[in-house]
This record gives structure tokens, sequence and C-alpha cells, in this order.
């Protein structure tokens, strides 16, 4: 069975152009952990060609759903008898249907296997965690990472994602619930061992990493786990960052020293905002004193640190994001700021129904211009303040 696994284009914003492309993880991850040799195909660095494939996997994000939808329909043009599975962090199956055979939901690596199997004729009960035309199974539990295989990153032109092709994910889950998160990895937290993210990064610099990009949403949150990386980290002599963002109050001195001494040079917070009325809101659950602490202990242990910030999050006013700007500031620290985006089936897309108005956007235009508006704060104020406050904090 021939199988291609591909990653669309994908909208962005000047910021994250900035930060360049990074590769297709999630994709390496399905191909390391399936019996068949698969294809990666990331139409962000090659064009399409299509090959005779039994099996198309899609992975859509909610910004590149219509990109999703036009490469399928091209797919079907073309292959016919082809089965298009989609995946990925879109939280609607039922859209994801008008143009895939199956939608794998969660996490992929065991989902997509059985499925694999199931379309090959081998007889399965129903495999959690697929929505069909016939229906939805109940969710998967999240997976046991150890004992996944790793991200088959053969396949991979790892070349051409440079300076980006050391990026690498060692956790999934996040067990807060901010009131934005799509929560792609579920509520509970699992890491891969020290020894499995060592073993990883020993694979990715001899595949010419120069730098390793740490891309978990909380990499910091079980502390001697970080220690003992850090450890093996320091042995491979290697560079590293969080650019992903991680907790303020999910790090310490000692582990802070710690993660320098081994080669850390970057750390991104998501702060979010600067003032505790908007935090509280947002569910995130830290006090700005947390985050000057968390700042400051960084800077002691000299790591650079970078903050991620939201423009128009439940509670902001042009006047909170002012405060959150001199909060910044104070802070002295670089600010990338992006507009707050209410995701479908998440508790801040519930918030909106209620105390805003949604305006007519599309997906693939969703963060780069306000997708609702409330009384207080209009569009254009959000558009406004957040060219603002980006140029304020760079």
């Amino acid at each position: 069975m021939k199988i291609a696994l591909i990653q669309p284009e994908v909208p962005q914003s000047e910021d994250e152009d900035l930060l360049g492309v990074y590769p297709p993880i999630g994709l390496a991850w399905l191909a390391g952990n399936i019996k068949e040799q698969a294809q990666i195909v990331d139409l962000r660095v090659t064009p399409l060609e299509i090959d005779n494939w039994d099996v198309v996997g899609i992975s859509c994000q909610t910004v590149s759903f219509t990109n999703c939808k036009t490469l399928a329909e091209t797919l079907r043009d073309e292959l016919d008898e082809a089965v298009i599975v989609t995946g990925g962090h879109h939280l609607i199956p039922e859209e994801l249907l008008t143009f895939s055979d199956y939608v794998v939901r969660g996490e992929g690596e065991i989902t997509f296997k059985e499925l694999l199997s199931c379309i090959e004729g081998i007889p399965m009960s129903p495999i959690l965690g697929v929505t069909s035309h016939g229906g939805s199974n109940p969710d998967r539990p999240p997976a046991d990472v150890t004992l996944l295989d790793p991200p088959d990153y053969d396949i991979i032109p790892l070349e051409k994602y440079c300076p980006n092709e050391g990026a690498m994910v060692t956790s999934r889950g996040c067990p807060y619930h901010c009131v934005f998160c799509t929560s792609p990895f579920g509520a509970v937290w699992r890491g891969r061992t020290p020894s499995q993210v060592v073993a990883e990064a020993e694979i990715l610099l001899g595949k010419g990493a120069q730098t390793l990009h740490i891309m978990d949403d909380l990499f910091t949150y079980e502390r001697e786990r970080v220690l003992q990386i850090c450890e093996g980290f320091h042995s491979l002599s290697v560079a590293w960052d969080l650019p992903n963002g991680t907790r303020v109050d999910a790090v310490d001195q000692e582990m802070l020293t710690t993660m320098a001494e081994s080669g850390c040079t970057k750390i991104l917070y998501g702060i979010e905002s600067g003032v505790q009325d908007v935090l509280n809101k947002i569910r995130k659950h830290v006090t700005l004193a947390q985050i000057e602490k968390a700042v400051s202990m960084t800077k002691n242990a000299g790591i650079e640190v970078e903050g991620l910030f939201m423009v128009g999050n439940p509670g902001d006013t042009p006047k909170t994001i002012k405060k959150t700007v001199e909060f910044a500031k104070n802070l002295d620290i670089k600010g990338h700021f992006s507009l707050a985006t209410p995701y479908p089936g998440t508790d801040f897309y519930t918030w909106v129904k209620t105390y805003g108005t949604f305006l007519d956007v599309p997906y693939e235009d969703f963060e780069q211009v306000p997708v609702f508006e409330t009384f207080d704060f209009s569009a254009e104020d959000r558009l406004q303040m957040l060219q603002w406050a980006s140029a304020e904090c760079k």
C-alpha cells in the first residue's frame, strides 16, 4: 500500500514568517509508527507531484482548512480510488468529512495505524478516535508517548528547514485549561524519557541540525525530567531553545541555571496579558508577580527572554492593551503580539457567542484579522492596537 502524508500550505502572520518554517514533526511521528513506508510531502517547501497513492493523510489546521479542501479535490480528480484521511488541530470533524473519507481525532499514531489495517481489509473492532461518514467512534485515551516509536526523520529533507531543522517534540498535553487553547493533545501531560529525548537529539544533530528547538507546549512541567535532559544536552554540547513557549509558574532558578549551562539560549513565555483581570478571565492561573519573577530568574541565568502576548482576550479593551504594552516594556523583553482568536470547539468560542459578535471571516484569515468584536472593543480598534503593540515591543 502506497501512503502519502501531506502538509498543505499554511497562512502565516508576518511574525510567523520571520520565524521560518518548521519540519512537519506530527507527520514524521505518524510515519515512524506505521508498518508501511510512507512518503511525506510538505507543500510549504515543495510542489505537489501526485503519485499512485492508495491512502493520503492530510494534516489540517483551522487556518489551512481551505487549502486542505482544495488539495483533497485535486487528489480526487487524479486518484479516484484513493482513501483520504484528515487529522490535525481542526476540531470540527464534520467539516473535514466534506472532503475526506475518515477523520482521525486527537493523537494519530495508533489510530492511523489501526485505520490502515482496516483499509487493507483486516477485520477490526471499531477504531477509537475515528469519525467517518457512518458516525464517530469514542475518543482514544492519551497515548503513552514513551511507547511510541520516534519520528521518522529519514523521510524528511531537513536541510529545507534550516535554521529550524532541529525541531523536536518531547512531551504532549497540558493540564491547564486556558479558554483560548484547542488542547490538541488533551489535558494529561506525558513526556518522553530523558534517554529517548537525548537519543532523538543525537539523530537530528547527526543530520546537520545546529540548534535544537523544543516545540513542546509545556517542556518544563516535570522538573526532574528537565534536569536529566539538560545533563544529556550538556554532554552533546548543543545550543537549544524553547520557541513555542512555556509557563512562568513551571520554572525555578536552579532549573533555569541548569538549562543555561546545558546550552539553552532562549525561552519564550506564554504571558498573554499584563493585566491581572484579563489573566483571570482567560484562566491562565498565573499572577503578574509570577511573570516578573520568571523573567528575572531567566535573565539571571543568562537566557534570553521573549514574551507571547495576545490582543483581544475576554476582558481586553484598548486600555488593557496599553497596560500590557507598559508591562512588557517594564519587563524589558521583546513581545510577540497576536490577535486572540476563538477557534471552534474552545471555551473562548463559547464566550464570544455570549458576550461578543462574530464577524464573517474565512478560516484562512484567522489570526490575520479580528474574527469577532465586543461593544467596548471594535474590530478596527483590535487591529490598530495589535499593530501599535507590535511596533512598541520589538
